[in-house]
């Protein structure tokens, strides 16, 4: 079975701990050959037990952020799988009547918990740096959730093969200390060994959502809102617009809305026919907020009142936006599901709305194009799907590409297309100017919607004098 098994000289613990490393690599690739590299001495399981606390406490670190405090119980708990792996070690050292099994098991899940840990943390750090690519990106909550596992098989998978188990121990052994991990993870998930002292300066800021007179207020203003929607004109296309500022917490996405949509209301006349769903204490008694439920009703009733065949929806989100692109819908202390290019497309197309204009004035808002594309569909995203865009700033009235778009294109221009264009020169001077990267705002239109657009367009901006 290798090195563990033979009688030999023990070493210092420090000589061997490159051994042990490299054992480690041969068992995470579930090879027998990581056997004959390891030396589980006492003091080398205790030098990696150190280690594997260090990285531990690290990557919580990064997590967590300065200024913070360490945990003592999360000592504990940290070193808990170890000293489970011991009891393994016992049942194969009694087993098999060789002592040195006893430290092996958990000897070698400590070393690769080790690498593991440092993985993990460069992982962190690049993310934080937004080095990673978006579709890496929205996989790292499945890979956290696989890291764990991952050791805990090969351990029973290379000891339990190199002592000829019969196939039922070797999968019982593993469901065992599978389940007892899993027990351990969801029983200490909340536990770290470095907490950020934090917590009050970056807790959500504290809502109106919570009084009484908000609770009770907002069902009457979305069915009061919806309510007062006007029905399509016969013999014309009509617009329709619906405008969703997300996040509670900056003002800036409810100023954006409000005031792109007094512009529709004013300049483009869908005065009537025309609705806002915010997030933002200082509408909250006024306006309905934005949830995914309040989002399908709007476009439900405004589907009610539209000729879903000739009258176009115009559909504005502005928000924060993730890299696993979502557009982020928040309202503390409500649980807010965020909006995904899929759930927005079956949402859309559960209307039988045709003609649709959508805005997304949020990060890596490019990442909506790929569900929401279709032959009569106009998609304008403030940001490429893997670009950030700027200006959510609470003095700020506009975002940078609500500024340009809106408030300043949509102003003076006749189309939407010489207002996109018009737009994106303004944004891209403006970051070059400020050093930032450029957002590059996405433009994509369907075969159907290019076509009839320009016709389109004659009920939306007035003649040119």
């Amino acid at each position: 079975m290798g090195s563990i098994l033979q009688s030999r000289t023990i070493p210092l613990p420090l000589a061997d701990l490159g051994r042990n490393l490299w054992a480690a690599c041969h068992l995470l690739l579930f090879r027998r050959s990581a056997l004959r590299w390891l030396t589980p001495t006492p003091g080398n399981f205790l030098i990696l037990l150190l280690l594997s606390l260090s990285t531990s406490f690290l990557f919580d670190l990064m997590s967590e952020g300065w200024p913070g405090e360490w945990s003592p119980a999360g000592v504990a708990v940290y070193a808990l799988p170890a000293f489970v792996l011991l009891v393994f070690g016992q049942i194969l050292s009694t087993r098999h009547g060789l002592w040195r099994l006893g430290l092996a098991p958990a000897s070698a899940w400590l070393a690769a918990d080790i690498l593991l840990g440092v993985g993990q943390g460069l992982l962190q750090f690049a993310d934080s740096q937004n080095a990673l690519s978006p579709l890496l990106t929205q996989y790292i909550p499945q890979l956290y959730l696989f890291l764990p596992i991952w050791p805990i098989l090969a351990v029973v998978f290379v000891f339990t093969r190199a002592l000829a188990w019969p196939m039922w121990e070797r999968a019982l052994a593993f469901v065992v200390l599978l389940g007892v991990f899993s027990a351990w993870s969801l029983t200490f998930s909340d536990e770290r060994l470095w907490y950020s002292t934090q917590e009050e300066v970056n807790a959500a800021p504290v809502s109106r959502l919570t009084e009484e007179e908000v609770v009770y207020l907002q069902p009457e203003l979305l069915q009061r809102a919806l309510a007062g929607l006007s029905a399509q004109r016969p013999g014309q296309s009509d617009w329709y617009f619906l405008g969703i500022g997300g996040a509670y917490y900056q003002d800036v996405f409810r100023t954006e809305a409000e005031s792109v949509r007094s512009l529709f209301d004013t300049r483009f006349a869908t005065s009537g026919r025309s609705l806002l769903l915010i997030n933002n204490d200082d509408s909250v008694l006024r306006q309905p907020i934005a949830t995914r439920t309040s989002i399908t009703r709007a476009l439900h009733a405004l589907a009610a009142r539209m000729d879903r065949d000739k009258d176009v929806l115009f559909l504005f989100v502005t928000s924060h936006g993730s890299q696993d692109h979502q557009i982020e819908l928040n309202y503390w202390p409500l649980e807010l599901a965020g909006i995904t290019p899929e759930w927005l497309r079956t949402t859309l197309d559960a209307t039988g709305i045709r003609h649709r204009v959508i805005v997304l004035s949020a990060c890596y808002s490019g990442g909506f194009i790929p569900a929401l594309k279709s032959p009569d569909t106009l998609l304008i995203t403030a940001a490429d799907a893997t670009r950030a865009s700027f200006g959510c700033s609470d003095d700020a009235e506009f975002t940078y590409f609500g500024r340009a778009f809106f408030d300043e294109a949509m102003r003076r221009e006749y189309s939407l297309e010489s207002a996109f264009e018009a737009a994106k020169a303004a944004i891209a001077e403006r970051e070059s100017a400020e050093g930032f990267e450029p957002s590059r705002p996405q433009w994509e239109i369907g075969e159907h919607m290019q076509e009839e657009l320009p016709e389109l367009e004659k009920s939306l901006f007035p003649p040119v004098p």
